[in-house]
């Protein structure tokens, strides 16, 4: 890997995890959803960053994709279990961490907590240049049930590419016999979710992120595009640079150049806690960048 490409992975990384420290001493009974995206995403932005997504603040049975609205007034409660997910982006090459905490310290869910951060470092102490995809999710899954909780199956890491957060490679929780090999070059998400409830996800309502479908794009000078580019984006991040952003959010969804994210979420009476970090695999080395 090219030398400065690489060391924009590493800085995009370490703003990422800074900033995920940096969230997690803002939630606080009583603390505006709101505030602490919008503080952590300047936080990414005064270190010399964007954010390569907008903060995912999702509670409970959430497991992820929600982001306050513009003037939202939700605010943290002791007892919610909070996945705070967010990454960094230098020159379009991102970083993706996540990890989950309790508002109010009440140690309810601190052993579900455990295994995901478990589960975490067990995938990543046997990645290497080929090993099988299976593998990963199988030491995932060990780990998780071993405390007693399910791996969220619907759910699982992924390839990073410039601008592209989503990219081809999917990491299941579990395994899922899949023989396919990690390739070296590579930039990867591994983030264990593990669940009180059944470990399936479903969508909910849309969690107001949205992303542009790059194959639409015609015209480079489209606000949503020049703004964001090809990465996800906050409703609220276009209401500071467009007063009909509402209106203009309805005519690029109707037209598809824009889709939403759904809130996926498990049963209501279920709990789920996430980790995550972004890990380079190179020839010679394995680098996890959000470390």
């Amino acid at each position: 890997m090219d030398s400065e490409i690489k060391n924009k992975w590493l800085l995009a990384g370490k703003i990422g995890r800074k900033a995920l420290e940096y969230a997690q001493t803002l939630i606080e009974p009583g603390a505006l959803f709101y505030d602490v995206a919008e503080k952590t995403e300047q936080f990414i932005r005064d270190n010399g960053a964007e954010p390569s997504f907008p903060v995912n603040l999702s509670i409970n049975n959430e497991a992820a994709h929600y982001t306050p609205f513009e003037g939202d007034k939700k605010k943290f409660k002791t007892g919610d279990l909070v996945k705070v997910d967010l990454g960094a982006m230098i020159d379009g090459y991102i970083s993706d961490n996540a990890a989950s905490i309790e508002v109010g310290n009440t140690g309810n869910y601190s052993d579900l907590i455990d295994s995901t951060r478990e589960a975490l470092n067990a995938a990543i102490k046997i990645l290497r240049p080929m090993v099988n995809i299976y593998k990963i999710g199988e030491e995932i899954e060990n780990v998780i049930t071993s405390y007693g909780f399910k791996p969220v199956k619907n759910l699982g890491g992924h390839g990073i590419n410039r601008y592209d957060l989503h990219s081809e490679i999917f990491i299941p929780n579990y395994n899922d016999g899949n023989d396919e090999t990690i390739k070296t070059e590579k930039v990867i998400a591994i983030e264990p979710f593990a669940s009180t409830g059944l470990g399936l996800i479903h969508n909910g309502q849309l969690g107001n992120i949205y992303i542009i479908d790059d194959t639409k794009v015609r015209d480079k000078n489209e606000i949503i595009y020049k703004n964001f580019n090809t990465v996800p984006f906050a409703e609220r991040w276009l209401a500071k640079i467009k007063t009909d952003y509402k209106e203009y959010i309805k005519k690029m969804m109707l037209s598809r150049y824009i889709s939403g994210f759904p809130v996926l979420k498990e049963h209501n009476k279920a709990m789920i806690a996430q980790s995550e970090h972004t890990i380079m695999i190179l020839n010679d080395e394995i680098i996890v960048t959000t470390l």
